[in-house]
């Protein structure tokens, strides 16, 4: 039975398929072309295509697709049934063929890159400037300064999530060529240029984004973790709370510790969380209000030096060499946004601490300090698959040790 209209798809072969793209065993397909009556010249989908329109007469004929693929006008559209085998792999060859999007840009120049140095120095410090300090200065001047001070904060922040956005996104794209190449074997030795060349793009852009982080930050954020949960004393401090002051300790807590495990930020940064926390604790009541924020200012500073206490505390192994198998960003329709299945604190620290990695698997080794390993091990998943390479020792390179790891079997720790 042929196929109806509704059940072809029409395709435009030519700009795909190009003589270099290995066809495997679609080549053996006839493909209904038009071409004019001499037989010479392009190959076309439909004969209204515009350069047959002074032939003096069009015919249609049938050719294998391996023979076609040379002569494929680019600007035709082919209609093919829906369960013919050239449309998959048009699929796959896209999802290769579209890295060369991001091969061979332009680099920065000087000035981009001195803005990108000013934005790591900045962060060291902060996301923010620092707070204000009393000084003989004119008030204006103060207020220029502290504006321009947000102005290069802003930037520095900027900076950062672009260079990681742009990381996750090029490494999106070289695992789906990936999968692509792993579904259509015969397309390796053609994708492998294109694939090495953006995994080289692609450390470049890993090593950018690692320079707008501090190592010092993912693991304190780990040390926070680990932490117990701290037992409620009530004090004056809380009387503005009434009876909803354990439960306000409690909440503040659980969204300091949440939102400070998964950041790449500092653990002072996170402080907004508890004022927002108490702030809707009390609502509209002002009585006590002044109080209970002083009371939790103490307490989260607190929070945080027993977090930096816990990272500093020495352990049997200091650095640990565990394997991930990063996920791509899910595939969305152009009014989607994009959903990381990595938090922020994962993607930093697989930026930072990456020692090798296995371009044909995607998967990454990393060098990690014992309480990073311990939160990426506790907190693996499907979705991304964590596992000690080596936890017996081996003098074994990093490299190889990944290439053999088995990421699709259990995940242990």
């Amino acid at each position: 039975m042929s196929s109806t209209r509704d059940e072809l798809r029409h395709v435009m072969l030519g700009s795909l398929f190009t003589p270099e793209v290995p066809l495997g065993p679609t080549r053996d397909i006839l493909l209904a072309c038009h071409v004019s009556a001499t037989g010479k010249g392009k190959l076309h989908g439909s004969p209204e295509c515009r350069t047959l329109r002074s032939a003096a007469s069009v015919n249609q004929i049938d050719v294998p697709f391996g023979e076609a693929v040379e002569r494929l006008c680019a600007s035709c559209r082919w209609p093919l049934p829906t369960d013919s085998l050239i449309l998959p792999l048009g699929a796959a060859v896209s999802e290769v063929d579209s890295l060369a999007i991001w091969l061979d840009r332009e680099s920065k120049d000087e000035e981009d890159l001195e803005a990108e140095r000013d934005a790591a120095v900045a962060l060291a410090a902060g996301e923010y400037p620092p707070r204000a300090t009393e000084s003989g200065d004119e008030e204006e001047d103060d207020e220029a300064g502290r504006d321009e001070a947000w102005e290069r904060y802003d930037r520095a922040r900027n900076f950062r999530s672009r260079r990681h956005e742009h990381w996750r996104r090029l490494h999106s794209y070289l695992a789906r060529s990936n999968e692509a190449v792993s579904e259509y074997p015969f397309l390796a030795p053609w994708a492998d240029g294109l694939q090495s060349r953006l995994a080289t793009v692609l450390d470049e852009e890993r090593r950018a984004f690692a320079a707008l982080v501090q190592p010092v930050r993912l693991l304190e954020a780990a040390a926070v973790r680990v932490l117990p949960t701290p037992k409620f004393s009530d004090g004056p401090g809380f009387a503005g709370l009434g009876a909803e002051a354990e439960k306000t300790f409690r909440r503040a807590w659980y969204e300091w510790s949440r939102r400070a495990i998964w950041s790449w930020r500092r653990l002072e940064d996170q402080d907004f969380s508890v004022y927002t926390v108490v702030s809707d604790a009390f609502g509209r009541r002002r009585k006590g209000k002044p109080e209970a924020h002083a009371v939790f200012r103490r307490l989260t500073a607190d929070w945080i030096c027993q977090a930096r206490e816990e990272a500093g505390r020495p352990v049997s192994t200091q650095w640990q060499l565990v394997a991930a198998k990063v996920p791509a960003l899910p595939r969305t329709h152009h009014s989607e946004l994009e959903r990381d299945p990595l938090t922020l604190w994962e993607a930093a620290v697989i930026a930072t601490y990456q020692v090798a990695f296995n371009r044909q698997t995607g998967t990454t080794a990393l060098l990690v300090p014992h309480l990073v390993a311990e939160q990426l091990l506790a907190c693996a998943s499907d979705d991304m698959p964590v596992q000690r390479l080596a936890p017996e020792g081996s003098a074994l390179p990093a490299e190889v040790l990944l290439e053999q790891w088995d990421y699709a079997g259990p995940t242990l720790s």
